[in-house]
């Protein structure tokens, strides 16, 4: 029921990231393409210790276990102590299944809760003091009323299973806190008891209460009187001025706010350890994810995959990605016109992301640079009716050069009809890719790539996994 208002990614950052490679300049020495379930890869200062994800999972999996068993044995061994407590009481009185017990081997009295009944033990030496036996019972039976005894079970087993939550812990300490405090305002505001009375009934038991050996973890009460600070405020709010719609209102506004801590605490960290890489699986999801109508085949395989780590897996290839991204907004409906108007595949908007990161670049100083969004050279850009001389370039004019991109992708897709080689011939020409058909055979785009005929090393699989990336931008999120 809860699962759509959980994030679908972690507000807070993880505590520690596993990447491809530590940055792009040692990309290529560090990238090992991790198999479909992924590895998670520690430093250490022998190297890096590489623990199957699997492995991750089936550790913490024995872990929860480990301490689910550890608190169902606490939670046994605290409900088997207070049936020996039972057994060894006398029944004073009984109403319903609330059941008032004496005890000769406790000093303090505490109440709990089990399904079958509502107990109050009081020891057998506050028999004799009936205004204070009076005054326990009472206590103690708001507590029942309070449902603060079933409340303790949700709390001890928050503890146990939230156990690395700081705010857990926080919170089992402080709504026992405020739960006695909300019991001596009403007991006080109902005038059930007399506040001055109350408060030497709390110092005399507080005393009795340092010699008890057994505090039940399922119980409250009169028991957690051996914080003497907590006394100390207790007694204060009864003898002082007495504001109790106030005192109430703050302590359900810190309970609320510890609340939405542990809510926020929860739903935002999901992860302690984050894997940056993209394994196989991944991979192939956002593929299934990229797929559209248009024609353009979008490809998976280890080319693709070691450059699409190149990109997600390591801080520099996101931060250049993220920007790109967000640049291409700014040139969207521009370059979506001219697609549209060419009939080309929209999948082509990944282009510019490899060539320029979607940034209006002027020619660096070698002669064969390109120039613009689409790094066109000097004579591709002439052959498209661009002007390119010492007054003008056109190549800086993104309209412009962008019409001209549209009309040489689809000429090359025309000769070979096919989409890969288009964008193939677009980086090394066009001759170069019929010479690689002629030799090799093949018309294949990746046969002819590993076979060699390339201008930019891996070009075709950078800009398959920009496609990938342009389709899938939370693969590149903060």
């Amino acid at each position: 029921m809860l699962h759509p208002l959980i994030p679908k990614k972690a507000i807070f950052e993880p505590t520690a990231k596993v990447w491809s490679a530590q940055s792009l300049k040692t990309f290529s020495r560090d990238f090992t393409a991790p198999d479909q379930g992924g590895y998670l890869s520690f430093p250490t200062g022998n190297g890096a210790a590489a623990l199957r994800a699997d492995q991750v999972s089936l550790a913490l999996f024995v872990l929860g276990l480990l301490v689910t068993g550890y608190g169902a044995f606490r939670i046994g061994q605290d409900l088997s102590s207070l049936r020996r407590i039972r057994r060894q009481s006398f029944l004073i009185k009984r109403f319903g299944r609330v059941f008032i017990l004496a005890n000769d081997q406790i000093t303090v009295p505490f109440s709990y809760w089990t399904p079958r009944r509502a107990a109050v033990v009081v020891p057998v030496s506050l028999l004799a003091k009936r205004s204070d036996y009076r005054m326990a019972i009472a206590h103690e039976l708001q507590h029942h009323r309070q449902a603060d005894t079933r409340w303790v079970y949700g709390l001890w087993a928050l503890r146990v299973f939230c156990i690395l939550n700081p705010f857990a812990h926080f919170w089992n300490r402080w709504l026992p806190e405020l739960q006695e405090f909300a019991c001596d305002e009403t007991l006080v505001d109902q005038c059930k008891v007399e506040s001055r009375q109350y408060a030497r009934c709390l110092i005399e038991v507080a005393e009795t209460a340092l010699n008890q050996e057994y505090a039940p973890a399922c119980a409250t009460g009169l028991v957690f009187l051996v914080e003497r600070n907590l006394l100390k405020r207790r007694v204060e709010k009864m003898v002082g001025s007495s504001k109790t719609q106030v005192t109430r209102s703050i302590s359900w506004s810190v309970g609320g706010l510890i609340v939405a801590l542990m809510t926020a605490t929860a739903f935002a960290s999901q992860s302690i350890v984050q894997d940056r890489r993209v394994s196989l699986t991944d991979a192939r999801e956002m593929a299934l994810r990229a797929r559209s109508e248009t024609g353009f085949p979008v490809v998976v395989n280890e080319l693709v995959l070691k450059e699409l780590n190149r990109y997600v897996g390591t801080p520099e290839g996101r931060d250049f990605m993220r920007k790109s991204l967000q640049r291409l907004e700014g040139y969207r409906t521009l370059v979506e016109g001219k697609i549209r108007q060419y009939q080309v595949p929209l999948e082509l908007m990944a282009i510019p992301i490899i060539e320029s990161g979607y940034q209006n670049l002027e020619q660096g100083e070698q002669p064969g640079w390109g120039a613009g969004l689409w790094m066109f050279i000097e004579s591709t850009a002439r052959n498209y009716g661009l002007r390119v001389d010492e007054q003008v370039d056109e190549r800086l004019n993104a309209e412009l050069l962008t019409d001209a991109a549209m009309r040489y992708l689809k000429a090359n897709a025309l000769r070979f009809d096919d989409w890969l080689l288009s964008v193939l011939a677009y980086n090394v020409g066009e001759t170069r890719v019929q010479k690689a058909i002629d030799k090799t055979g093949s018309r294949d785009a990746w046969a002819l790539v590993r076979a060699g005929y390339e201008n930019d090393k891996s070009y075709l699989p950078r800009v398959m996994a920009a496609v990938l990336i342009m389709k899938n931008p939370d693969a590149v999120a903060p």
